[in-house]
């Protein structure tokens, strides 16, 4: 089952609640526990709504705080925190993901991510709407009868974002040297406002595949 939708396409939602909803997410960095709600595409919209809301918050208050600089420290380390703690709490796997990624370590896209950030360039062409863009997918995880549910939404370079991922040669030298420091294999730049920066994923078990 693969499909991208707005927020406004409920027979997918009603077709995912009627599920068997059980069991983790394999490959996790967290210990999963059985889903026991009634919406997975709903929490997972909401988790990835929730993450994009802290760590907005965070970085704005870090730009007007210490300027690019000071704003890369949330990257670094308040990001990944954010992401391990929501994990954690609601039994997911949330990360952010990039073509051009700025952490190697951590932001590279395996298989179905990429297939994400692919139709979210082709949505944007077309001129969607950021927020009515997003990637679902329910498929047989591993050899067993699980269901795995991921969930995308893009992440839309915004014009502050550009005093970190813009132009290089616009970039100014105080930025350059901490982004060196920080990430010696930095892909992240020569993006605009309004392109795709990547998008951040949500991954969680749902139930299984009686087929």
């Amino acid at each position: 089952m693969h499909i991208m939708l707005s927020q406004k396409n409920t027979f997918i939602q009603t077709a995912l609640q009627a599920l068997c909803l059980s069991a983790a997410l394999l490959q996790a960095p967290v210990a999963l526990a059985d889903y026991k709600g009634e919406n997975p595409m709903q929490e997972s919209r909401e988790s990835a709504a929730a993450m994009l809301k802290e760590l907005g918050g965070k970085l704005q208050a870090a730009l007007k705080d210490g300027g690019p600089v000071n704003a890369l420290g949330v990257c670094t380390i308040e990001a990944p925190a954010i992401a391990q703690r929501i994990s954690e709490e609601e039994k997911i796997t949330i990360r952010r993901v990039s073509s051009k990624p700025r952490n190697p370590t951590m932001g590279v896209p395996n298989d179905w991510q990429t297939k994400a950030l692919q139709l979210f360039e082709e949505a944007l062409a077309r001129g969607d709407k950021p927020a009515d863009i997003e990637f679902v997918e329910a498929v047989k995880a591993g050899s067993g009868s699980r269901m795995e549910l991921r969930f995308a939404k893009p992440i839309v370079m915004q014009p502050q974002c550009t005093a970190c991922h813009g132009n290089p040669e616009q970039i100014s030298p105080e930025v350059k040297a901490k982004l060196n420091e920080l990430y010696p294999n930095d892909k992240a730049v020569g993006y605009k406002p309004g392109e795709l920066r990547g998008a951040l994923v949500v991954s969680r078990f749902i139930g299984y595949n009686n087929n």
